[in-house]
């Protein structure tokens, strides 16, 4: 998009023709799936009055590469993370506020070359930018909210144009909590079991496929598929299924499997949730914009998804309501359910998933979009 960014843009609808109240939906594609997943939220700009853009992380086609500092940094963590956790976590928070701070830019430079609405020009859920990030990328909202406030202000404050952040369908290791029960031995992806050929073969119907969890966490369905509706990913043609696909940063050697590997066990991930969940405005902060600490952090998920997102749901709502019986001081956290979607919401769902990015939040009690 610019020098400033090494972020791409995949696709953008464009603003809903002679609105001047309409949002902007930024999303950041997860692991091995990019910015074409979402194809199906475009069409939607006009009815929805949001703009869509969809944007490929570094190493995803059209972006840039990672710079070799930043490159380094994280093959040199991945190397200690066993022997020296401390360590390796240092490198991979560093290496997380460099992508932060590619975001921050990326909206920065978005924001000064197009004539979008402000926050709440027509009221609360109207105007401004709400940036959500799939998956994988959860990890990026993190970090976006835990550094955003300590880097320079220039002629845009993105801080002011942003209303929400979205962990969309995150799994709980992205937010930095533990297994359930110690055990991620249900997922195909992480088997220990399994030969790596079987989780190539197990792992897209495992991740696009239908669950349906008990109400009480410690029975979440962990392997058994429901046999309707199939896998979202068995759907697709063989063009759409290669249209949506980019293998290398997920090859062993790819920046997002080094960084899925390694910054589980370095504690990273817990760092950049505590971070992004408390507010920073104390009197002696010399923080260059506080307008971060007003950004809403919603955690949207879909109840038929696989159990790593449903988990992880369970753990942030824990994390929120120690926090407020403690009296710590946190940002706004909501929690919005699609029903009966599973983690390809945007591909089976579209107009729900629309629907939630945009949906007017409480803290209070959870919001609920879709029927059964």
């Amino acid at each position: 998009m610019s020098e400033h960014s090494g972020l791409h843009i995949h696709h953008d609808s464009g603003a809903p023709q002679g609105s001047t109240d309409y949002t902007t939906l930024i999303l950041l594609h997860g692991f091995a799936w990019h910015g074409a997943i979402f194809s199906k939220l475009p069409p939607l700009s006009e009815r929805y009055n949001v703009r869509v853009v969809l944007v490929n992380r570094r190493d995803y086609p059209g972006a840039a590469p990672y710079p070799k500092k930043e490159r380094a940094l994280l093959d040199a963590a991945a190397a200690e993370v066993e022997s020296e956790p401390a360590a390796a976590r240092a490198k991979i928070l560093s290496y997380m506020e460099y992508n932060a701070r590619d975001l921050y830019d990326f909206l920065v430079d978005f924001v000064a070359s197009n004539d979008i609405p402000k926050a709440g020009v027509k009221g609360p859920n109207s105007g401004g930018i709400v940036v959500g990030g799939w998956s994988f990328a959860g990890g990026w909202m993190l970090a976006l909210l835990a550094y955003a406030h300590s880097f320079p202000v220039g002629e845009v404050d993105p801080g002011t144009y942003v209303r929400r952040v979205i962990l969309y369908d995150a799994p709980f290791h992205v937010c930095g909590y533990p297994p359930l029960n110690g055990d991620i031995s249900g997922s195909p992806l992480y088997d220990p079991s399994l030969t790596q050929e079987e989780k190539i073969r197990l792992g897209p119907d495992y991740a696009s496929g239908y669950f349906k969890h008990p109400n009480f966490v410690d029975a979440l369905e962990r392997r058994t598929r429901r046999t309707s509706p199939p896998p979202s990913l068995s759907t697709m043609t063989a063009e759409e299924g290669a249209s949506v696909l980019y293998a290398p940063p997920v090859d062993v050697d790819g920046s997002d499997c080094i960084l899925n590997l390694a910054c589980p066990p370095s504690g990273a991930w817990a760092v950049l949730r505590e971070k992004a969940l408390h507010v920073h405005d104390s009197e002696s902060d010399a923080a260059p914009s506080r307008s971060w600490d007003a950004v809403e952090l919603t955690y949207l998920w879909g109840d038929s998804t696989v159990w790593e997102i449903v988990w992880g749901v369970h753990c942030m709502k824990q994390t929120v309501q120690e926090a407020k019986t403690a009296g710590d001081k946190i940002r706004r956290v909501t929690f919005v359910r699609i029903k009966d979607a599973n983690h390809f919401m945007h591909w089976d769902k579209p107009e729900d998933t629309v629907r939630a990015c945009l949906a007017a939040t409480s803290e209070l009690e959870e919001v609920v979009i879709g029927s059964y």
